[in-house]
């Protein structure tokens, strides 16, 4: 609207029939808007210009006229320059451009609005070792983030789904909103939900990816293999194998009923069963902050059961040399395995 009056006062200042009060609306328009300065510049300078010209050729002849008037009352109208109509017409054509200039500007910015509107502030929260986070999202989700894991999520969720990026493990309180499905978005897979508590493992260093499902119903879909659906039941968990033997491979998944080790870290428990002392060793570094380098490969394939829940990194090392011989120096944040 104020683009609109702005016009109308520019075509009224430009044919000099602009009142006092309007003069002085137009002037704090001026103001306060660079944009406007610029265009009355250029416009009043073009018919400052043209003005000048036309008046040299129009003012005697029209003096003549104007004299014959008042000393005849009875003569002819005197009539108008065609010059003045020319004037008017390219006002009104140059109004025109305006108008359609400041349709369009105001067109674009107000599209622009709009994608604004539903364009999303990403925020993100990354959980350092030993320790575990909390949050609680825009929606009424709660998120429980286990240690050295990564959220990405929007500051508020707009659209028609709810989505959000995982690096490393998270247990889901989704809050239920069946016109908005829930998407949680993984390296290797993909989780759909409704509304349902479920545990996601999908740390980078792991030789699984796994989605444990509490309550509710969720789907997981694989980046790789986006044909294949898979939904779960409560109490089951899925478990993707990173490493094919080629590319050319169906994925290797299975579906198992779940157990205590799945969501033990929520209650401060490390908990393991039949693990490899590779995979054990990852969680080993996350829940102590250590690294873990093995020297001896062999020791990898080694096969352990137990949890640590108080106890320190010597303590649970001395507890594993119980079940399997190995030896080990811890030198700064390091662990060698020998």
């Amino acid at each position: 609207m104020t683009d609109q009056r702005f016009t109308e006062l520019l075509g009224k200042k430009l044919a000099d029939e602009i009142s006092i009060e309007e003069h002085k609306e137009f002037m704090l328009l001026l103001e306060g808007n660079a944009a406007y300065r610029q265009e009355y510049e250029s416009l009043s300078s073009y018919f400052q210009s043209k003005e000048t010209e036309e008046e040299e050729e129009d003012a005697m002849p029209l003096f003549e006229k104007i004299k014959a008037r008042i000393e005849n009352p009875e003569s002819p109208e005197i009539p108008v320059s065609k010059n003045r109509f020319g004037n008017w017409y390219r006002i009104a054509a140059i109004l025109a451009l305006c108008i359609c200039s400041f349709g369009g500007y105001q067109l674009y910015h107000k599209r622009m609005g709009s994608q604004a509107e539903y364009a999303l502030v990403w925020k993100e929260i990354n959980t350092p070792s030993r320790l575990t986070s909390k949050i609680t999202l825009a929606d009424g989700t709660i998120v429980t983030l286990n240690s050295e894991t990564q959220l990405k999520y929007p500051v508020a969720f707009k659209g028609a789904h709810r989505e959000v990026y995982l690096t490393g493990e998270a247990f889901f309180d989704v809050k239920k909103d069946a016109q908005h499905p829930f998407i949680i978005h993984t390296e290797k897979i993909n989780i759909k939900v409704l509304g349902t508590t479920f545990d996601v493992k999908a740390y980078k260093n792991d030789p699984h990816t796994e989605a444990t499902l509490i309550t509710g119903a969720i789907q997981v879909s694989m980046n790789a293999h986006p044909e294949k659906q898979i939904l779960l039941k409560p109490q089951e968990k899925f478990s993707l194998q990173h490493q094919a033997k080629n590319a050319a491979d169906s994925p290797l998944y299975s579906i198992s009923p779940l157990n205590d080790t799945e969501t033990s870290w929520m209650n401060h428990k490390l908990v393991f069963k039949n693990e490899t002392f590779d995979v054990l060793a990852n969680s080993l570094s996350r829940w102590y902050g250590l690294q873990v380098v093995f020297k001896n490969e062999s020791l990898k394939n080694s096969r352990f059961t137990g949890f640590f829940e108080k106890e320190n990194i010597s303590q649970a090392l001395k507890a594993l040399q119980l079940i399997e011989p190995f030896r080990y120096k811890i030198q700064d944040k390091t662990i060698y395995i020998y």
